[in-house]
Parts: structure tokens; C-alpha cells; sequence
């Protein structure tokens, strides 16, 4: 299988971009295409392991996993387990 990469040098201090990012539930706060998300089975946003669930303007649904979360290192890190594109 293929791996891509995608990497992208945002012109802001990493704090103010983490104070946005940081929040694994939090992508209907700040991006256009989400319209709502729930981390699954009342789990915290920042447990390794826990799946949000979150709808697009479109109304696909999409499920994705958190595997690494780090405030002193700036790291979020996830896998998708459900999406309409043939993707992981």
C-alpha cells in the first residue's frame, strides 16, 4: 500500500496554532466542512485511543483514532478507521 505524506509550514507561533488544533473533538470550531463531532463511549479528547465521529457539510460521517497526543511536543496523531474514500 502506498503512504503519502502531506506536511505544511503554517506562518503563526506553534502556541497559537496548538491553542486551535489541540482539541481532537474541536474540528467544527475552526474548520468550514465539519459540521459536528463526538468523541465515541464519553472518553476525554486527549485519550490515546479514543475515535471521534464527525459529520461533514456534506453529511458524510467519518471516524478517526488518536493515537499519539502530546502538549509538550505539539503532537496530534491519528488514523482514519472509517471514511467514504479508500483511505487509512
Amino acid at each position: 500500500m502506498a503512504k503519502v505524506t502531506i506536511s505544511s509550514v503554517i506562518d503563526a507561533p506553534v502556541e497559537k496554532v496548538w491553542a486551535r488544533i489541540r482539541d481532537f473533538n474541536g474540528l467544527p470550531d475552526w474548520h468550514p466542512r465539519m459540521v459536528e463531532s463526538h468523541i465515541e463511549d464519553g472518553k476525554d479528547a486527549t485519550t490515546i485511543g479514543c475515535v471521534r465521529n464527525f459529520q461533514l457539510a456534506s453529511g458524510t460521517r467519518l471516524r478517526e483514532k488518536l493515537l499519539d497526543f502530546s502538549d509538550q511536543n505539539y503532537l496530534v496523531s491519528y488514523s482514519i478507521l472509517e471514511t467514504p474514500q479508500p483511505l487509512t
